[in-house]
């Protein structure tokens, strides 16, 4: 069965995403800066690469892989035209995460921005569980409907109605739980506001020392 996200073309869900009453673009990329600044790191593993929103972050003189990982081949196509000047550290790689035996690169942090919600919480926890010894940092971002549809009304709304076929709602705090059930704890959790009446929660996570 195909997935629906290898059917969107990635200009109309940035348009959609950078439209005024959305903001979501835009609210990222700010976030993503932040998930690159706050830890030392030498390598950064992002799923759901996408076209790269953010990339530009990237320090150079501290970075020495940038591995991106997405369903859509298309996008990653696009990222590496985008940011030339990241060709000798960026690593792209085509894959589907719905599968969780897949063995991720190590990494000092891995960025999850809106990916949970479309892979579903116990196939990512999976996932983690099964990688736990290759990653440090684990940053996410989920969204926060706060009773409002999850795709955000645009001009583009109905090109990505598909979307909403491979939603799951995501909980932050049965999340948390989730992720302390594996070993991880929580060191960060920061809301940002939305135009519309959503919010995006970021939340960082590392392991408990002594984690089984």
């Amino acid at each position: 069965m195909d997935n629906p996200w290898e059917k969107i073309d990635l200009n109309i869900y940035e348009t959609h995403m950078a439209s005024n009453n959305v903001f979501q673009l835009q609210t990222l990329n700010s976030i993503t800066k932040g998930q690159i600044n706050d830890y030392i790191h030498t390598r950064v593993l992002i799923l759901g690469i996408a076209g790269g929103n953010g990339l530009e972050h990237i320090d150079l003189s501290n970075t020495e892989k940038i591995i991106g990982i997405d369903i859509n081949s298309h996008y990653l196509n696009i990222c590496k035209k985008r940011y030339p000047q990241l060709s000798n550290i960026l690593e792209l790689a085509c894959c589907d995460l719905n599968n969780s035996d897949i063995v991720l690169p190590y990494s000092d942090i891995m960025i999850c921005n809106l990916i949970i919600e479309y892979i579903g919480m116990n196939k990512f926890i999976d996932l983690v569980r099964n990688n736990q010894e290759n990653v440090n940092i684990i940053t996410i971002v989920i969204q926060k409907n706060n009773s409002n549809d999850f795709v955000s009304n645009s001009k583009f709304t109905s090109s990505l109605g598909l979307l909403g076929t491979i939603h799951h709602d995501i909980d932050e705090e049965i999340l948390l739980i989730q992720f302390i059930k594996i070993g991880f704890k929580c060191i960060n959790k920061t809301s940002y506001p939305l135009p519309n009446g959503k919010e995006f929660i970021r939340m960082d996570f590392n392991k408990k020392q002594n984690a089984v």
